[in-house]
């Protein structure tokens, strides 16, 4: 039953994925597709909720509502550096670091939460995983970036590390002792979209011409919102199932690997021979962490 699990968890976060390179492709305003699709997903959570929204968040204890906040927080944050990072470093090397973050969580899991069983195939598995994200993301032309350039790709490595680990962490804390999950997402949503409302402000101040009203923002934000919700739902699921040390390497490895086929099939971009080596070692590694589970 666990690997159905992962292998929906691993559709919708596809699908997510595939929704953010559209938004990048179409040229929508990314500040205002984000922040619509967290208050999309804020909706989702309080739809599957069973009281009222107000009810809800007066029923939060404060360790929880200090962890919804710390990780809305980081997600907006995570989007920023993100955005400029792909812009001074390139897209390749960004979203390479922003995958091989999964270090972060799976050594929290190991020597935190313990996490141990299979360790050397976790580990195997999860060294080749990042190996794959170089050979698929890493582009020729990005290798001879600015040392001061590497500071924002580190940056995202580092926060997006904090968000897998601050999910697991509360997870396995707070929720997993009597705190529903929907209400640990209320909060996260909620506080993104609020931060978000603040980046779209600040993007119609410095960029008049973005005042213009534009339906693509909201539809691609509503599409990604909904798998933005599936997909958090998911890793709170899967995490309390199988462990952090499982869930983000074969999500990461999975989502990588496939929306890379994607573009492959579907947006006519063009793989090398190093690409689709990395494509066969992110097979090989997946495999090799699923079998642990």
């Amino acid at each position: 039953m666990n690997i159905i699990y992962l292998i929906i968890h691993i559709l919708f976060a596809i699908g997510m994925f595939l929704s953010l390179k559209i938004i990048n492709s179409k040229n929508v305003n990314k500040f205002q597709a984000i922040t619509i699709n967290y208050i999309i997903a804020f909706i989702m959570t309080s739809i599957t909720y069973d009281k009222p929204v107000l009810d809800a968040f007066g029923t939060m204890t404060q360790p929880l509502l200090i962890s919804s906040l710390w990780v809305g927080f980081l997600f907006i944050l995570s989007f920023i550096l993100m955005s400029f990072s792909t812009v001074n470093a390139g897209i390749g090397i960004t979203t390479a670091l922003n995958k091989m973050a999964v270090v972060i969580p799976v050594l929290v899991g190991v020597f935190y939460l313990g996490q141990r069983d299979n360790i050397i195939l976790k580990t195997t598995g999860i060294f080749l995983a990042i190996i794959s994200f170089i050979l698929i993301l890493f582009k020729e032309n990005e290798s001879r970036i600015k040392l001061k350039s590497l500071l924002l790709p580190l940056s995202v490595f580092l926060v997006s590390g904090l968000i897998d680990t601050s999910m697991e962490v509360v997870n396995h804390k707070f929720v997993n002792t009597g705190n529903p999950q929907e209400l640990f997402l209320m909060g996260i949503f909620a506080t993104a979209a609020l931060l978000g409302v603040g980046t779209v402000i600040y993007d119609l101040m410095i960029n008049r011409s973005h005042m213009k009203l534009n339906f693509k923002p909201i539809l691609w934000g509503s599409v990604m919102g909904v798998f933005n919700f599936l997909v958090s739902k998911m890793i709170l699921v899967n995490v309390g199932l199988m462990g952090g040390s499982v869930v983000f390497p074969v999500h990461n490895a999975s989502v990588v690997m496939l929306t890379a086929l994607a573009g492959v099939f579907f947006f006519k971009e063009h793989f090398t021979k190093k690409q689709w080596i990395g494509v066969v070692v992110a097979i090989v590694s997946v495999l090799m962490i699923a079998v642990t589970i």
